[in-house]
């Protein structure tokens, strides 16, 4: 079991958000990569995993090929990420900050991949989170290293906005939304992990470098509000489907 420290517990209190160093060691990271690829040239069949892709950022979609930006709902696919999602550490780190058990909400592999766009900054409660429940944390893996040239993201250090909603759903987050916000890149070595709540303010530039930084992403939700990642997923895949289950008449949008 891992243990946080009352400094950690504290921290993430406050700021709504903490940065654990090296918590996957370098063979098991690699593992990770290796799945991580894998999945991304697999070619899901529809109602499996979902793939997105986008054109380059800056990049007339007319003339563009494009670019896988991030796969969602990939446990059934992968029984190896499946045993990351339920990996015992984890969710030690989890009942510390819940207070109770936990169990997933959704997943996802952010690639970032060199051309990605960025991630706009946003709460990740303004996606109607709370439809699920009543408290997240999610757990971001750097699959890779990031930092500022290849888009690292950048997450609110102030501790104003942790705690509540402060921009409207389904919108991006503006200046006038988050006046005294402190917005600091976090640059992260493969296996690090960041743990945060729904409400910290966080976001990405576009990549513009050579280089692409990987994170997974899960998202755990207090075991007493209930299991409801297949019905996100199926309210997810209707609203929002992946590409290859989209209707070539209709336009779609990403929201946050």
């Amino acid at each position: 079991m891992v243990t946080l420290s009352p400094d950690e517990i504290l921290d993430f209190k406050k700021l709504g958000f903490i940065v654990l160093r090296q918590f996957y060691s370098v063979d098991e990271i690699l593992k990770i990569l290796d799945e991580v690829n894998l999945l991304e040239t697999s070619i899901p069949d529809k109602g499996d995993m979902m793939k997105y892709y986008d054109v380059p950022f800056g990049k007339d979609s007319s003339n563009q090929s494009m670019i896988l930006i991030r796969i969602e709902k990939f446990i059934e696919t992968s029984p190896y990420l499946e045993s990351i999602v339920n990996n015992s550490s984890v969710h030690s780190l989890l009942k510390q900050l819940f207070g109770e058990s936990a169990l997933l909400l959704k997943e996802k592999i952010n690639f970032k991949p060199p051309g990605a766009p960025p991630d706009l900054l946003h709460q990740d409660s303004q996606a109607g989170w709370d439809d699920y429940g009543s408290k997240f944390v999610s757990v971001l893996i750097a699959v890779e290293d990031s930092n500022r040239s290849n888009a690292c993201v950048e997450f609110d250090h102030s501790g104003y906005y942790r705690n509540g909603l402060v921009g409207s759903l389904w919108e991006p987050l503006t200046a006038k939304d988050i006046p005294n916000a402190d917005m600091k890149p976090i640059e992260t070595k493969a296996g690090d992990i960041i743990l945060f709540n729904s409400y910290v303010p966080h976001g990405s530039e576009a990549n513009t470098s050579d280089k692409r930084r990987c994170n997974i992403y899960l998202t755990y939700n207090k075991a007493s509000d209930g299991n409801h990642r297949l019905k996100y997923f199926s309210e997810k895949r209707k609203n929002y489907p992946p590409n290859n289950e989209r209707d070539p008449n209709q336009k779609y949008s990403f929201k946050v």
